[in-house]
């Protein structure tokens, strides 16, 4: 392709550059949670206790448990919840629990930005 022909390439044409997309996924992650007592500033220690998992799912589906309920304590329990209810709403499971425990507090951020755009593919077109 020549120089001509790139500078006239639009930017909407132009695809995304991995720093944009982990932007972007993380910027509709704040919005979509805006309403929870979750801090989403990056991919890797604001996940480990499963409150931002199960943040996202509850805003998507929730009725399917009462997120009041929970205790950022709980890491176990709150990544299996989240998990499992992902999982029977058509998220596969690219996350195990016993792998984030492991992780400790600062898990791999390419583990979470991955299956969090997983959670993007089935929510994108809900409010």
């Amino acid at each position: 392709m020549d120089q001509t022909h790139r500078a006239g390439q639009s930017q909407a044409t132009r695809p995304f550059n991995p720093s944009t997309m982990k932007n972007a996924l993380l910027r509709w992650c704040q919005i979509k949670l805006e309403n929870y007592p979750v801090q989403i500033t990056n991919f890797s220690s604001c996940w480990a206790d499963g409150m931002a998992f199960c943040a996202l799912i509850h805003r998507f589906v929730p009725n399917s448990f009462d997120f009041n309920k929970l205790d950022p304590k709980n890491r176990r329990e709150n990544l299996e919840l989240a998990f499992r209810v992902a999982e029977q709403n058509g998220i596969v499971p690219l996350l195990e629990v016993d792998d984030m425990l492991l992780m400790g507090d600062r898990p791999d951020w390419k583990c979470i930005f991955t299956y969090v755009q997983s959670f993007y593919k089935a929510f994108k077109d809900h409010l």
